[in-house]
Formats: C-alpha cells, sequence, structure tokens
C-alpha cells in the first residue's frame, strides 16, 4: 500500500489561448501531510489544484492518486471527488442551495449512503466548522467567514483524504483567520493530506510540515519551512517576506540575546517562550 495520494510527472497545462498555466510539475504528496502553497497571483495555485480534484485535465503529464492514475469518466471523478475534496477561494463559487444544512448534505446525499450514515456525517463536519447556529439560514444571508465555514463543512461531510484549501482567510480579520488554524488542527487525524494555498506567510510557517512555492506555473521550492526562509535569493524571486517571528528571532540572534543553534520558533507562543527563557 502507497504512502502517496499523489504522484506527479512532468505535468503541464495551457489554457485555450494558449498561455502556460502550469509546466513541467513534478510532485509527490504523500500521507499525513500539512502541506502550504505560496506563490503570488498567477502563478498556478489554483490551477494545480483543479487538477488535483480532477476539474482541470493535464495538457502532458500524468497523475496518480493512491497508486493509480486518474480517470476522466464520470464515475471515476465522482469517487476522486469524494476523496478529494476542495474549498475555492471564494466560497460563493460551491454555496447554491437554499439554506447551510442543505448546502452541506448535498454531496452526501450524492453518495448513496444511508441516511444515518449520512446524519452522522453531517452532525460531525457542522461541529468541526462550529456553524450549528446556522443550519437554518439562508446562504445569502451569511457573511464572508461564515459562508466560507459553511464551504468547508460541505467538503468535510463527505469524508475527504485529501482537502484542498484555495485561500481559506481570504477577506477574514485577524480572529477568523486565527480560527482557522484551529480548525485545521481538529481534522489532522495522522492519514489526512491537508492542502492550503495561501498568501498569508505567518499561517504557512507556523502551521506547514511542507511549504511548496510556485512562480509562473513552476516549482521553485519545496521542502522545508524553517530552511525556506533563510534562502533571500528564493525569498525575492517569488515576492515573499518573512514571517516576522523568524524576523524577530535572527534580530534576538543577532544581538547574541538568542543563540544561533536554538531550534526556530513557529509561532508567537513559541517566540514567547524563549524570551522568558533569557
Amino acid at each position: 500500500m502507497t504512502d502517496l495520494y499523489f504522484d506527479l510527472t512532468h505535468l503541464s497545462y495551457a489554457y485555450a489561448d494558449g498561455t502556460n498555466a502550469l509546466t513541467d510539475i513534478t510532485l509527490q504528496l504523500p500521507k499525513g501531510k500539512k502541506i502550504a502553497l505560496l506563490g503570488h497571483n498567477g502563478a498556478g495555485k489554483s490551477t494545480l489544484f483543479q487538477h488535483l480534484n480532477g476539474i482541470l485535465k493535464p495538457t502532458a503529464g500524468s497523475i496518480s492518486f493512491c497508486g493509480k492514475e486518474l480517470n476522466y469518466s464520470r464515475k471515476a471523478l465522482k469517487e476522486l471527488r469524494q476523496q478529494v475534496g476542495i474549498v475555492f477561494q471564494d466560497a460563493d463559487n460551491q454555496l447554491f442551495s437554499g439554506t447551510v444544512k442543505q448546502d452541506i448534505a448535498f454531496g452526501p446525499l450524492n453518495l448513496g449512503w444511508t441516511t444515518e450514515k449520512i446524519e452522522e456525517k453531517i452532525a460531525w463536519a457542522v461541529a468541526q466548522t462550529q456553524v450549528e447556529a446556522l443550519l437554518d439560514k439562508p446562504i445569502h444571508f451569511l457573511s464572508v467567514g461564515q459562508k466560507k465555514r459553511v464551504a468547508m463543512a460541505g467538503v468535510l461531510a463527505m469524508e475527504p483524504s485529501v482537502l484542498l484549501l484555495d485561500e481559506p482567510t481570504a477577506g477574514l480579520d485577524n480572529y477568523y483567520s486565527a480560527q482557522v488554524l484551529q480548525y485545521l488542527a481538529m481534522l489532522e487525524n495522522g492519514e489526512r493530506t491537508i492542502l492550503l494555498a495561501t498568501h498569508d506567510i505567518s499561517l504557512a510557517y507556523e502551521w506547514a510540515d511542507q511549504i511548496i512555492v510556485m512562480e509562473a506555473g513552476r516549482i521553485i521550492y519545496n521542502g522545508d519551512p524553517v530552511a525556506m526562509f533563510f534562502q533571500e535569493d528564493l525569498l525575492k524571486r517569488a515576492h515573499l517576506e518573512r514571517p516576522w517571528v523568524f524576523d524577530m528571532t535572527i534580530a534576538l540572534q543577532n544581538k547574541k540575546l538568542l543563540e544561533n543553534n536554538i531550534k526556530m520558533p513557529r509561532s508567537k507562543e513559541d517566540l514567547h517562550r524563549l524570551i522568558e527563557q533569557l
């Protein structure tokens, strides 16, 4: 049994007008990982997500899921999308039912599950995203943050093995952005892989096991989150800034207030603990 969910080999994709959106992407996505996908607008993050969910089909190259090359028949795509859920950047693109509960129930109802199982999975997804108080509300009455949580609940109700989140904190204030981390923590089960495309550098640095950086449809970094932020040329090329926690740690090290060989803090809480030990 493979330890990979996805294996992409020389994947390329060009739009009908000839624009190259992805170029020669070779990438493996293991099970049980938290992966942040970084890159400026137009780098190819959303296009890559749509390939993983079978919305787009490669112009060249191949994609395998759990050891089998993707099949684009209607039946196969239905099975894939039960396993690989995507939450779009704009929640309005995937919310279409009358009320919140109807929308969350839409996916499970189309999977042929028993009524008991459907209700169980809906209840679990509702609890994970804390939308209990919204179930009877019409979709168009919801705020941006509420819509994002409902969209996530609708995907979670289908029990995906892979969760693709496209800019989940876009348009949210700091409070709701912090809540996204709490929701993600509840979804970790050792098997589920979560890919999160984001412009929030601090969130990616704190949360991810692995960071992938894209530029102009290519992968220019794939590896450790801490090691990446020591690479100044890469950061300039990708128009990325260092997280403030990382920058503050370097400043304290330069002042000889922290040892150079410490484990780099990944969050505000990590940094506070280091400072308290001074």
